[in-house]
């Protein structure tokens, strides 16, 4: 019996361990983000969908710069995504990611203005039909130039 316990529990460690490293790799930030030039705005959006409905992509961009990691495809409940974006070459970042709460439900606009004077989220929000069912909460965790912020929506 004592060298089954030890198979189980060494085999249970070394899961734990292979999670924790897949956990940590794939957590972005956006002071570890490739740049040009110091100083140039980057961007990371952490999303998490608290809702039962998937969401569902209808638009995206990151105006002033390129996608390191685009938004997916489809949000599917419990889930979290970072998206990632970076501006070479200029001093401005405005990134959002757009997607319908299930198949007929509102609009969800996850935005962030990463600008040097001015780092806000201002234009996110859900509208649309049954849009009152949701809601969505930010915190933005730095300013610019590496600007992070994370949103969960219920």
């Amino acid at each position: 019996m004592k060298i089954a316990s030890r198979i189980a529990a060494g085999t249970l460690g070394l899961a734990a361990a292979t999670g924790i490293a897949l956990g940590a790799a794939g957590a972005a930030h956006a002071g570890t983000m490739p740049i040009t030039r110091p100083g140039e705005p980057t961007v990371a959006m952490t999303i998490t969908n608290h809702t039962n409905k998937p969401e569902y992509l209808i638009g995206s961009n990151a105006d002033g710069g390129q996608w390191v990691n685009a938004p997916q495809q489809v949000l599917y409940p419990g889930a979290s995504e970072t998206i990632t974006a970076v501006a070479p070459f200029n001093n401005h970042l405005d990134v959002n990611a757009m997607y319908r709460i299930g198949v007929f439900g509102p609009t969800a606009n996850y935005q962030l203005t990463n600008h040097k004077f001015n780092v806000n989220t201002g234009m996110s929000g859900i509208w649309g039909p049954q849009s009152q069912q949701y809601w969505m909460n930010n915190h933005i965790d730095t300013g610019f130039p590496q600007a992070n912020v994370g949103f969960d929506q219920w």
